[in-house]
């Protein structure tokens, strides 16, 4: 696994919660852990004839959970995320983001273009 830091920023997949994050977030880590384990399949269902979505994420932790949900529904094929916030600054602080999401989405198995900029 890799880790990216940028100062006091520092993101790495995979890697335990710090010992001081919130609750909820400890929670909500383990829920999704334990769904993967178990190979939970998503019971949301998509409008009729809709095999296909295209997700903005503007970073991995805002949209994780819909993705996980999205990838575990059997009745869509293909989920793309399209990763885009210019409001996201600095530069490194952008880039930080756009590769940490990148790399989560690779452990899903969905596609995402690397080679887009702001």
């Amino acid at each position: 696994m890799s880790t990216t830091t940028n100062n006091s920023l520092s993101y790495s997949e995979g890697a335990k919660l710090p010992s001081n994050a919130p609750d909820w977030a400890v929670q909500a880590s383990e829920r999704l852990k334990k769904r993967r384990e178990d190979g939970y399949k998503s019971t949301c269902i998509p409008p009729p004839s809709v095999s296909k979505v295209l997700l903005h994420s503007c970073c991995a932790p805002c949209s994780g959970a819909m993705v996980e949900e999205m990838v575990s529904s059997p009745q869509l094929d293909e989920v793309v995320v399209f990763f885009y916030n210019p409001n996201i600054h600095p530069r490194k602080e952008y880039d930080i983001r756009k590769e940490v999401s990148a790399r989560y989405m690779m452990c899903l198995s969905i596609f995402h273009d690397k080679t887009s900029n702001i």
